[in-house]
């Protein structure tokens, strides 16, 4: 009887290695196709004064990777690069800066936010060198230009993006890339039309970043229209048939025990 109750308990854990080698074989498959539908879209090239930038747009992204170049721009002359059409008051910005600065505390990249003219409402993020300082401002018709978030040391990080998301009803927030710094701030809608980059205060400051790139990968619109939308969805029902399945194979093995017992 000894015997029989072990090799009812190897057959329950081949039963379990099989149920997650399908669940990671499903994942794998799902992860694959969407990577598949995002690279299958269209490639485009985007001609700016610091040469081509390549541009990858789907039906509710759009990402574009910048060189170090970009911080090495000047105040009155940054690389702007323009949504057409702009991208109406609910998307998400994913920004990662994997630029390396050079030796100086003033190292720094700014990056503007702007809705389209004449309007001259915008949002300006400063990322200084070594995760340093970090500012987040926001400059309206009605009330200017106030930085409504500044941190002189550990201001933000490359652990995770930082992310600048609005949203109808939402308004703004902000995150560092480690936690949320602005949260649900009012701006009266912001319909983002282009993004301004430099670094440089005037023509002959010293030059901010020596190698790198930074990217932007933007999500606007619906987001039921876009296939990662549902991924929660389809985790859910994953996880979910994994529980149930478990617990039925638990349920008969212990009958089957109970049973030759």
């Amino acid at each position: 009887m000894h015997f029989i109750g072990v090799n009812f308990k190897y057959n329950r854990n081949l039963h379990l290695l099989k149920l997650y080698l399908i669940t990671s074989v499903l994942l794998v498959v799902f992860f694959s196709t969407t990577s598949v539908y995002a690279q299958n879209q269209s490639q485009t090239i985007y001609h700016s004064n610091i040469g081509d930038i390549d541009v990858l747009k789907t039906k509710n992204s759009e990402r574009f990777v910048l060189p170090y170049d970009a911080s090495n721009t000047d105040r009155k002359n940054p690389l702007i690069y323009t949504y057409d059409p702009p991208k109406g008051i609910n998307w998400l910005l994913f920004l990662e800066n994997n630029m390396t600065y050079s030796n100086s505390s003033e190292a720094k990249t700014i990056i503007k936010l702007m809705e389209p003219k004449p309007s001259e409402k915008f949002i300006e993020l400063a990322l200084f060198e070594k995760n340093s300082k970090f500012w987040v401002a926001v400059n309206t018709n009605e009330s200017g230009y106030i930085r409504v978030h500044e941190r002189d040391t550990d201001g933000w990080s490359t652990e995770q993006p930082i992310t600048i998301g609005h949203a109808n009803n939402q308004g703004l927030t902000v995150t560092n890339g480690k936690r949320i710094v602005i949260d649900k701030l009012s701006l009266d809608g912001f319909n983002l039309g282009s993004i301004a980059v430099y670094g440089k205060d005037d023509v002959n400051s010293p030059v901010n970043s020596i190698d790198g790139l930074i990217s932007f990968n933007l999500l606007y619109g619906n987001p039921r229209d876009s296939p990662l939308y549902f991924l929660p969805i389809i985790m859910l029902v994953l996880v979910g048939g994994v529980i149930l399945f478990l617990l039925k194979i638990k349920k008969r093995d212990k009958e089957k025990e109970d049973t030759i017992q």
